[in-house]
């Protein structure tokens, strides 16, 4: 059982994956594609061929909502993984500006429809005891996504000439084609058949996924949860005391991006860069990075369960505010060079991957409702995305405007204000199943 909640769970992660190596594989590709030789940017086409994934991923999560209430989150799934395919293929192939701005326009709606997917679908699917774990593993493949994305780059920026960035960008490929194969090898979310009244179909997942005992309460309490409740619909989002929990949940999407870390994900080459390091030797230290991400998104794995949403929350806001301010006074104090660059942006990162990274993707999947998540879950990553678009735009902007120092210094203060939002308003759901936290949530 164990084995095939691990299968299903990696199948679906890979849609993450998919999500970090198409967000991330630009920090590369842009310095190839900005040259006069491919389309010749100014900064700011160069900001808009960087943030305009992001249009598409708002479009893609609003959007997938409904049809995964209706059709199932399966066969959105499905959907996802060709158009990760068809808009990868066009990506590569591009040969004008507009005509890559399309294309990478419709990979955003594969991600954000991927962003808001799979997190639910595997917080749908997971026993109580591994829900946090599995969404976790989610975060992880992303950011697995993210760190091959930067170990490609460095690699292909040898090869290809001037037509690298094509190689960059067209790898996907490979894990697009891999993740619509698995996808028909996964079953349907069982909350989705019991709301549909596939009520023997939902408890046949539940019996693969967790045994007869877990599966029989997961069963009643889907079933007592479905009874009490009617159809969700997009307007009872801000109604009654839905409207405190949707606040919460935009609340955290948000704090996710504005506390900058898309700005190091996208930018890193160029701010290294900036720091006196060579395009060679930033691309390598962009790949360092990948790789902190990845192994301290392991660590909140390993202690999600064990320590709770709420303090790994806490101790992450702390630990990314503390870093910012000390890249905010680098710039300032004109120190902002060589190993100390490095040190800031690693130690930053390490704690982003600790916990608002994988933990606010658990928080979204599991903090609202059965017959209103997927509508929730929409708003909510499409609230991130906006947020994610204001912050990858502006950014270039505010580094010449505002220079680096004022930049990073208003990314430290909204940790400042992730951390008191946090502790004022954040209930602690590890251990608790997705009814027993709609209950506490409506009741607290």
């Amino acid at each position: 059982m164990k084995s095939y909640l691990i299968f299903v769970c990696f199948v679906a992660a890979i849609g993450g994956f998919l999500f970090g190596f198409d967000t991330s594989v630009i920090s590369g590709a842009i310095e190839f594609i900005e040259t006069p030789q491919v389309f010749g940017l100014d900064e700011i086409q160069k900001g808009w061929a960087v943030s305009c994934i992001i249009i598409g991923c708002m479009i893609g999560c609003l959007f997938a909502g409904k049809p995964s209430e209706v059709f199932g989150r399966k066969k959105m799934l499905i959907m996802t993984a060709f158009l990760f395919l068809f808009s990868t293929l066009g990506c590569a192939m591009s040969n004008c500006f507009g005509e890559f701005i399309v294309f990478r326009m419709l990979a955003g709606v594969a991600v954000g429809s991927a962003s808001m997917l799979c997190p639910v679908y595997i917080s749908e699917i997971s026993p109580l005891e591994w829900r946090g774990r599995m969404v976790s593993f989610n975060q992880l493949a992303t950011f697995t996504g993210q760190a091959l994305a930067f170990v490609s780059n460095n690699f292909l920026y040898q090869y290809g000439g001037i037509d690298n960035w094509r190689y960059m960008l067209g790898i996907m490929i490979i894990p697009t084609a891999l993740f619509g194969v698995l996808l028909f090898f996964v079953p349907e979310s069982p909350r989705w058949l019991v709301h549909k009244n596939r009520k023997e179909a939902g408890l046949k997942v539940l019996l693969r996924i967790g045994g007869a005992e877990s599966a029989t309460r997961a069963m009643a309490e889907i079933i007592e949860s479905t009874e009490k409740s009617i159809a969700g619909k997009f307007s009872q989002l801000f109604k009654g005391r839905m409207r405190k929990l949707m606040f919460i949940g935009i609340l955290l999407a948000v704090f996710q991006q504005v506390t900058g870390i898309n700005v190091i994900m996208y930018y890193a080459p160029a701010i290294f860069k900036s720091a006196g390091l060579g395009n060679d030797s930033a691309l390598f230290q962009t790949m360092i990075m990948g790789l902190v991400n990845l192994t301290f998104t392991i660590v909140s794995i390993l202690l999600i369960e064990r320590l709770g949403r709420r303090l790994l929350m806490l101790i992450g806001s702390v630990g990314m505010g503390i870093f910012l301010f000390a890249i905010s006074i680098a710039y300032f104090t004109g120190s902002f060079t060589g190993i100390i660059v490095l040190i800031f942006i690693m130690g930053y990162l390490a704690f982003f991957a600790l916990s608002l990274g994988p933990i606010v993707w658990v928080l979204i999947g599991e903090i609202f409702p059965n017959n209103l998540r997927s509508h929730a879950v929409s708003l909510a990553v499409f609230c991130l995305w906006a947020a994610n678009l204001v912050v990858s735009f502006s950014f270039p902007i505010l580094l010449v405007y505002l220079k680096g120092g004022y930049t990073f210094l208003i990314y430290a203060v909204m940790c400042v204000l992730c951390f008191i939002f946090v502790y004022k308003y954040l209930i602690e759901t590890k251990g608790k199943t997705l009814e027993q936290i709609e209950k506490e949530f409506f009741t607290s």
